[in-house]
């Protein structure tokens, strides 16, 4: 019989996550996880998100303004992604619960720092390129080993200086193609079980929620001040994940 104090739990946390999401357009993997991760090992924590960001963000690609110029100027990043994720799961299957918990650590503080400074410079017309490539490589590997890939997407797309719908709907569109990679490669290593999976799709009703609550708050409250608390505080989760990491 499933754990229903941890499917209610993991509802908050979606919840939650999902709401982030719709309030700045990223964000609800690198929240889900930090939260589910204090309750459960990394690997089952992906397993718990991973339907809710493939669906929500499959949404986010469909709603942008331009699906057939999104795929045209970014399925080179897709498909590095979507290979480096699969090889990274493939050869991480032996890797420790505490090293994936220090990996995620550094990438919730790395995305709270850079999201908070805003200091990510423009990416000159010559060497797009070349930043794809090792954007879509590091966000590989750090999507296979924890499905946190806000940090180098979001980098990597804030300096194209995309206008705000594209920026969202190339988000969903590579998010997308690493939760795909993702979702299969867990099921191949087996790493993902048939109840984790079901109530992975059943957490896609909390999530949507919090997607539609988190586009509301957007027009009504200042995102500054939401973004000054909310980065504040997954800044300690992050440390915590660091800490719990090196003193446990």
């Amino acid at each position: 019989m499933p754990d229903l104090s941890l499917i209610a739990f993991a509802s908050a946390v979606l919840l939650l996550a999902g709401t982030v999401k719709g309030f700045i357009g990223l964000g609800m993997p690198t929240v889900a996880l930090a939260l589910l991760t204090l309750k459960l090992d990394a690997r089952s924590a992906v397993t718990l998100v991973v339907i809710p960001m493939l669906l929500s963000n499959v949404w986010q690609f469909w709603r942008g303004p331009d699906m057939l110029g999104c795929i045209k100027q970014h399925w080179r990043y897709a498909v590095i992604l979507i290979l480096f994720v699969a090889a990274t799961v493939w050869f991480s299957q032996s890797a420790p619960d505490q090293f994936l918990r220090a990996v995620l650590g550094v990438f919730v503080l790395a995305f709270c720092f850079l999201s908070w400074r805003d200091m990510v410079p423009a990416i000159p017309a010559h060497k797009v390129r070349l930043f794809e490539g090792i954007s879509a490589l590091i966000a590989g590997l750090v999507g296979g080993l924890t499905a946190a890939w806000a940090p180098p997407l979001a980098m990597y797309l804030t300096g194209l200086r995309l206008d705000r719908d594209a920026f969202v709907q190339a988000l969903g569109f590579l998010i997308t193609a690493g939760s795909i990679s993702i979702f299969f490669m867990f099921i191949a290593v087996g790493h993902s079980s048939g109840q984790e999976l079901a109530i992975s799709t059943f957490l896609l009703i909390p999530a949507l929620i919090g997607f539609s609550v988190g586009e509301r708050l957007r027009h009504r409250t200042d995102p500054e001040k939401f973004k000054k608390y909310f980065l504040g505080a997954f800044s300690v989760l992050g440390a915590n994940l660091l800490l719990g990491t090196f003193l446990g």
